[in-house]
């Protein structure tokens, strides 16, 4: 999420001038059938400009191929070289200056002949103050010789200076590696034969991790030395193992530059945490960095409430609250301020008790996330009445402000009670979005104390109503609106058919979660409150006796109730077995008990994708990205394994690896090349899932 919020600020067009120049390049002048060859990404750097390691870190793009053509020869993965650490305060980025060579081995065919071919285009991100996008065409063709290669006197030192420049796994060293909810501890051992004083730092080759700008505590031990690093506190993604490079500035043993190692991680014990025990009053390096993933998870929740605002599910709530600003818009600053507060204590105080839910459900042993309400088909019946009834207010069938919440707060057009619930309102049906930002805000509470995640939803839900909080403040804001009139009625009307959209929608996630019977029964409750609405819209205006006016709201009200009792009668709890989705979109496995540890033990890329059927973000995602013609034929092409994990119901597997991953609801994207796991963002585009599908060495 840092890395996408850097990359969208300071990325620029890619017309601007290279300051990266690459080739591809050769160690040795010809081939031999049936072996190997070195080759290299060869790039120069513009001073100040560099380029980043196969782990950017907070932000950046590795570099990688894209192959066009591959005749005789078969390319390996790329080689990273120890990177330098390149802060970009408050966070940590990883890369390279001046000139780099990144080597590779390509197996030649053994039956090759005459000349093997190799094409493609290089690409990379290389950053200043500015980051733009490099890329080059890049060929190499080798003869095929029966001779034993030579090296090209042109580039052999720059193979024999990359080589020094990899880390190495040595084994004079064993390491220990272990993770609790908050640090990531590195024990190794090995020190009798290497007694530097010097610094060490692991550099991490997967990402979300470790935090990588945080301070990591580092203390000497008679046979070696132990590492204590804050985790990521917004991913947290928790792997088998623990990989990565461990540098320090005097070098290693022999002169390696790094320290390569990949263990898994083993139980904690009390040891690993002894040797960094701070007297009391004395906080350590690693613990003086708490507070930033809290202020920063703060910052992205109230980011991702504001953004939530321009989601699908809660525009034609919202609408309600722009006619009564509108309309309000003549009285004082104090009256529309204090409707603006009322407004955002039942934004804020419903996002608190979604909060508070999941909390309670959390401990009694459930596997929840966000927008967990929606796997309840009672729950998403009743939004869909509540949303089929504001259609009908807002066609005219009745006028709910003048013969209810008016009452509540002596002032038409909505009172306090119209203000306070319209922000309950807009908060329930933006739970089946989850904005940009959000979701590594909310994976941030996974592991925290209570406090810290009611802190986290108040900043969620002050964000989503801060707009309208400025609006209240600031009448000469709400003076730049159109005026009030006729229009008004056109375009109020207008949000009740998207009202009404939502309504069908919603019945649609009925019908998933039970069955097609259940959209029927759901459509027949629909008439029966119309019905009410109509009787309190004719015959409980101002003109009418008062016990007309009382009669007429006593049978909506009840025919509200009776749907509501309805809803809990003949529907379950919740969702109801079902087959799985025939698609449109890319083939897909079904996610499964062990499936994970499967894919990530099958050494082959792959692409796992959360979802759910009332997740509007996520269905948008795949009709606009994932069921896109040149998508499906890319992930047939590339022989990607693609697993679907369906949150649609209550599915404590699925919960549960959302967990792991540091992340509270859906959607959720994982890309894996085999090696390291890849996220993409909340929402895609077809130029997002092809760019990363592309991106793959």
């Amino acid at each position: 999420m840092i890395r996408s919020l850097l990359l969208s600020g300071l990325l620029v067009s890619s017309a601007l001038a290279a300051h990266v120049k690459g080739t591809l390049v050769s160690e040795h002048a010809s081939v031999v059938p049936g072996g190997e060859v070195s080759l290299g990404l060869h790039l120069r750097m513009d001073p100040g400009w560099h380029v980043y390691w196969i782990n950017p870190g907070e932000a950046g793009i590795p570099a990688h191929f894209v192959w066009s053509q591959k005749t005789g020869i078969a390319p390996d993965t790329l080689r990273w070289p120890v990177p330098d650490t390149i802060p970009v305060t408050p966070l940590m980025t990883y890369g390279y200056h001046g000139e780099l060579l990144l080597p590779f081995s390509a197996r030649v065919d053994s039956n090759a002949k005459g000349e093997v071919v190799l094409k493609g285009q290089a690409k990379w991100l290389e950053c200043n103050d500015i980051c733009v996008p490099g890329k080059a065409e890049v060929s190499l063709v080798l003869p095929v010789s029966g001779e034993a290669p030579r090296v090209r006197p042109e580039t052999g030192a720059m193979f024999q200076a990359a080589r020094q420049s990899l880390p190495v796994r040595d084994p004079a060293w064993s390491l220990r590696a272990t993770m609790t909810d908050s640090f990531v501890y590195v024990a190794a051992k090995g020190g009798a034969k290497d007694r530097s004083d010097a610094r060490v730092r692991f550099l991490p080759f997967d990402p979300g991790v470790v935090d990588n700008a945080a301070a990591q505590d580092w203390t000497r031990t008679p046979d070696g030395f132990r590492l204590k690093i804050r985790r990521d506190a917004f991913i947290a993604l928790k792997p088998d193992s623990l990989r990565g490079v461990l540098i320090r500035s005097s070098g290693w043993k022999d002169g390696h530059p790094g320290l390569e190692f990949s263990v898994p991680f083993s139980p904690a014990t009390p040891a690993d945490t002894a040797a960094f025990e701070s007297p009391p009053g004395k906080v350590s390096e690693a613990d003086s960095n708490s507070l930033k993933g809290l202020f920063m998870a703060l910052f992205f929740a109230f980011l991702g409430g504001i953004v939530l605002n321009l989601m699908p599910c809660v525009l034609p709530v919202l609408s309600l609250k722009v006619f009564d600003f509108l309309n309000k818009g003549g009285r004082s600053r104090r009256h529309t301020f204090a409707h603006g507060l009322v407004f955002s204590g039942g934004v804020i105080l419903s996002f608190l008790a979604l909060a508070a839910a999941m909390l309670a459900l959390r401990g009694g042993g459930e596997a929840l996330g966000w927008g967990f309400h929606m796997q309840s088909p009672r729950v998403v019946a009743l939004i869909s009445i509540l949303m089929a009834l504001m259609a009908f207010g807002f066609w005219g069938v009745f006028e709910p402000g003048a013969s209810f919440a008016s009452r509540a707060g002596g002032v038409s057009g909505g009172g306090w009670l119209g203000s306070f619930f319209t922000g309950v309102t807009a908060t329930v049906v933006a739970t089946p979005c989850t904005a940009p930002f959000m979701g590594a805000a909310l994976g941030y509470t996974l592991t925290r104390p209570a406090l810290e995640t009611f802190s986290v939803f108040f900043s969620l839900g002050l964000g989503m109503a801060s707009p309208y909080l400025v609006l209240a403040a600031f009448p000469r804001l709400v003076a730049m609106l159109p005026k009030p009139g006729a229009w008004m009625e056109t375009l109020k009307q207008f949000f009740g058919f998207a009202m009404a959209g939502t309504a069908v929608w919603l019945a649609w996630v009925v019908g998933r979660l039970v069955n097609a019977d259940a959209v029927a029964f759901l459509a027949g409750l629909w008439t029966l409150v119309a019905l009410g609405a109509w009787i309190l819209g004719r015959w409980a205006l101002p003109h009418k006796a008062v016990a007309t006016r009382w009669i007429a709201r006593l049978v909506f009200l009840a025919m509200v109730a009776l749907s509501a009792a309805a809803v809990f009668v003949a529907l379950p709890q919740g969702a109801q077995a079902r087959s799985e989705k025939a698609s449109g979109g890319i083939a897909y496995e079904p996610f499964r008990e062990g499936t994970l540890q499967e894919l990530r033990a099958s050494g082959k890329p792959w692409f796992l994708y959360f979802t759910a059927d009332w997740c509007l973000s996520c269905q948008v995602n795949e009709r606009v990205a994932l069921e896109r013609p040149e998508v499906v034929e890319a992930f047939a092409k590339s022989g990607i394994r693609v697993v679907k994990a369906d949150w649609t119901g209550r599915d404590s597997l699925i919960a549960n690896t959302l967990r792991d991953y540091g992340r509270q609801g859906v959607p959720f994207y994982v890309l894996s090349d085999g090696r390291t796991e890849r996220f993409l963002p909340e929402l895609l585009t077809p130029g997002i899932v092809l760019g990363a599908l592309q991106g793959r060495e």
